[in-house]
């Protein structure tokens, strides 16, 4: 890769210069970075995305080296309660042992192989189901039924393989390899994005699965740009009073990447939209109480203003009464929202007070099948609510299908999900024709910045520490 070159970037304004111009107030300097260095321009691989060959080396090379989200920390809140974690053909219980203490194990009996929990619940002890092997919540070896009949077992050596736990932001992380560095360390300076607006003082208001005909990356790099907002949510250009897509700003941070958006427009529509066009078009993408709350009052109170600056002041007055003044300390851009980070490989949540936070994995044996899971994290005040059980949706069902829980959100996922299937099928034909992916070389940075990562760990027989 060529240090001495620098990303290409759109004419006009660039993201901190329309923040300055925008924003009223003091802009910290967490949001001035800017990291734009080159990252290549030559083609992405398709073989990755489709081969068994490419599915067995991220598993071993990644999937069991790498700190993966398995779950929230609300969804395991009382000691013996249990949240299982698959990830290709291994299974993992994570457990909490104590009132601060979250253990995790493969989730297999050591005695005839079963799956010693089958999903989420409450145990005292870890019992298998097929022979009452059973084993205490820490991993210790407890009991079996003919004790006499296994001479074999050492019962000190025969508790449960533990694997690492961490937290950050309200969520539970593992890692298979016992010489990982800590996540602490993995993570980087990613918390200082989160300082104004900690994820763990949120509770799962929604949590859709919905399975995919495709690999995992292919569905997960339609959530890593905007470049597809010209064509696929083109109803955002309405909003935004023209396409705003190039003058949004990627920045590769470590073992995680950020997107800001909501630049000065490139593109002008070849219309003026009104104020009730660039409403019907609001994209509705979360914080807290505000979208619903600009729906409601923009037609009786709003008609006369602009609906972004109308949008902003909405939501400030909503957050305001669940994290009281500490709104005061934000900027009109942190109440906005519009970033989305990725940390590698494959968790991704929205930054400020979007609710969204996305998490993809290969689903069970095949590498062109894949699970997307949609988080709807919202704020609090008093008691947390109770976390909202899993939806799911099938290969050939919509996200329109939950759009009870996802609002107007559903229309978006559902623009997103009708090329993500086209996209799997048409990587065979390129790969048939010898050719890669020609991504842009800036718009694409976190997707480049992915697979940067992606080969390092790839080529590299012990787990590559962070830069």
């Amino acid at each position: 890769m060529d240090n001495s070159r620098k990303a290409p970037r759109a004419p006009g304004a660039s993201f901190g210069d329309f923040l300055k111009a925008y924003d009223k107030h003091p802009i910290p300097d967490y949001l001035l970075i800017d990291k734009s260095e080159w990252l290549g321009d030559e083609d992405i691989p398709v073989d990755r995305y489709f081969t068994r060959e490419a599915y067995e080396l991220e598993k071993e090379r990644i999937w069991k080296r790498v700190w993966q989200m398995a779950c929230r920390e609300e969804q395991i809140p009382e000691a013996g309660d249990i949240a299982t974690y698959d990830i290709c053909d291994l299974s993992f219980i994570v457990v909490r042992t104590g009132p601060d203490e979250i253990r995790a194990f493969h989730n297999v009996c050591l005695h005839q192989g079963r799956r010693l929990v089958d999903g989420p619940c409450q145990r005292k002890e870890l019992r298998c189901p097929f022979h009452a092997f059973t084993w205490d919540l820490d991993g210790t070896f407890k009991s079996c039924p003919s004790r006499w009949d296994f001479p074999q077992i050492d019962e000190d050596q025969f508790g449960l393989v533990e694997v690492k736990t961490g937290r950050w932001g309200g969520f539970v992380f593992i890692n298979m390899d016992p010489d990982c560095e800590s996540l602490e360390t993995y993570l980087g300076d990613m918390s200082m994005h989160w300082e104004k607006f900690p994820l763990e003082e949120r509770y799962i208001a929604a949590h859709i699965c919905k399975i995919f005909p495709a690999n995992w990356k292919v569905a997960q790099e339609a959530f890593m740009e905007a470049f597809h907002n010209y064509s696929t949510h083109s109803q955002f250009g309405v909003y935004f009073g023209g396409m705003a897509s190039d003058s949004g700003q990627y920045d590769q941070l470590g073992n995680y990447s950020r997107a800001l958006g909501a630049g000065e427009a490139t593109l002008p529509l070849a219309f003026k939209p009104t104020e009730e066009e660039r409403f019907d078009a609001l994209p509705g993408v979360g914080f807290g109480e505000g979208t619903r709350r600009v729906l409601e009052t923009y037609a009786d109170e709003g008609k006369d203003r602009d609906l972004m600056e109308f949008e902003v002041e909405t939501r400030r007055k909503a957050l305001r009464e669940t994290i009281g003044d500490k709104v005061d300390d934000l900027t009109d851009f942190e109440v906005f929202g519009g970033g989305y980070f990725t940390l590698f490989p494959n968790f991704h949540p929205w930054w400020a007070f979007d609710e969204i936070t996305y998490r993809f994995r290969p689903w069970g044996n095949d590498p062109e099948q894949c699970l997307m899971e949609t988080y709807l994290l919202k704020p609090f005040k008093g008691e947390r609510p109770p976390p909202a059980p899993e939806r799911w949706l099938g290969p050939d069902e919509s996200h329109l299908e939950a759009s009870d829980l996802l609002g107007r959100i559903a229309r978006i996922f559902d623009q997103d999900e009708f090329n993500i299937p086209q996209v799997q099928k048409g990587l065979h034909n390129l790969h048939e024709l010898g050719r890669g992916l020609k991504l842009g070389a800036y718009q694409a940075t976190k997707i480049r910045h992915f697979h940067l990562l992606y080969d390092k760990w790839i080529a590299s027989e012990k787990a590559p520490p962070s830069e």
